[in-house]
């Protein structure tokens, strides 16, 4: 055997372990969603840190001998993958300054939630994680301690400060959109070549539009590198099973990027399909990410549109 099928032999026992994996943190997958979007402050960024904590907390059990809460061990993966990423992007701000006042009781959900843009742009970050984990998802200070890797007693200080500072936000809060920056004529183009060849099952020209070393992600599923494998794996799939399927697409700005809408026609009228991104380099395909297995990201994308979600898509033995 050679080493090409050991690996080969290693990835589907670790499928079937991350099967396993994902039956357990299932019930706590929409909650971990949404503390992510109010950490982040965008779906797209919300569903990258998702997925990103998904991996490091399964890639991570090899190396713990522990009995584990789930809820517990995957909102710490969040919040110090989520810390770690600010601390990088030096995005550390100082500590505002305090009120004189001691916050003895919690702000009000609407406070935070009308203020979580802006608060996730001036707190600093253990604020943040502070205030969220015990005052919107209900855990207790020891529980929160140990997720932040601190103290209860420095996470009763960090929910004093970021209440009072809450008390300010919350005056002075005024919502920042996001810039959008309108696609080239030229991308544009290959963009509706590629949504014409894709409702159509035309895949000998979407591979005239993919950069020879593209990269196909079916967000929280697979990854497909290179033309060749993407042509005889999830592109292939897609030409032999959804022939069948009757899709309309459009490019949307969606929280400030622009997308592709998949929609279908149902006796029920028009339901949301999957939503996807693309990136193109030297006027060719190098990314192309479908988030159709994404219901949380895709339920919000729903509600802003206004148009209901497609509930009943074959979802290939996945489990949403």
């Amino acid at each position: 055997m050679s080493m090409n099928d050991d690996l080969v032999l290693i990835s589907k026992q670790i499928q079937q372990n991350n099967d396993a994996f994902n039956k357990v943190i299932q019930p706590y997958r929409s909650t971990l969603w949404n503390y992510c979007l109010k950490l982040t402050g965008s779906p797209w960024d919300a569903e990258d840190l998702l997925q990103e904590t998904l991996l490091k907390s399964f890639s991570s059990l090899s190396r713990v001998e522990q009995a584990l809460n789930p809820k517990s061990y995957i909102f710490r993966i969040a919040t110090n993958t989520w810390m770690d990423s600010f601390r990088k992007k030096k995005l550390e701000t100082e500590d505002l300054e305090l009120e004189n006042s001691y916050a003895e009781k919690s702000v009000t959900y609407s406070d935070i939630y009308e203020a979580v843009e802006t608060m996730v742009q001036v707190l600093p970050p253990k604020q943040i994680a502070a205030l969220l984990l015990v005052d919107i998802y209900n855990f207790t200070a020891k529980e929160v301690a140990e997720i932040i890797a601190s103290t209860e007693g420095a996470v009763y200080s960090l929910l004093q400060r970021a209440r009072n500072n809450m008390k300010k936000l919350h005056s002075q809060h005024t919502k920042q959109e996001l810039k959008y920056i309108p696609l080239s004529e030229e991308k544009e183009q290959i963009i509706k070549i590629y949504m014409d060849s894709f409702v159509n099952g035309d895949f000998q020209t979407i591979g005239t539009l993919l950069a020879e070393y593209a990269t196909n992600e079916v967000v929280g599923k697979g990854l497909d590198i290179g033309k060749d494998q993407i042509r005889k794996n999830s592109m292939g799939d897609w030409a032999s099973d959804g022939s069948k399927l009757k899709l309309f697409s459009s490019i949307i700005e969606l929280w400030g990027r622009p997308a592709i809408l998949f929609t279908k026609e149902t006796e029920n009228g028009s339901v949301l399909w999957d939503i996807t991104t693309v990136e193109i380099k030297d006027n060719r395909i190098v990314k192309h990410k479908s988030y159709y297995f994404c219901k949380d990201l895709l339920s919000e994308a729903a509600n802003k549109l206004q148009i209901k979600l497609d509930e009943e898509k074959d979802m290939y033995g996945y489990y949403w």
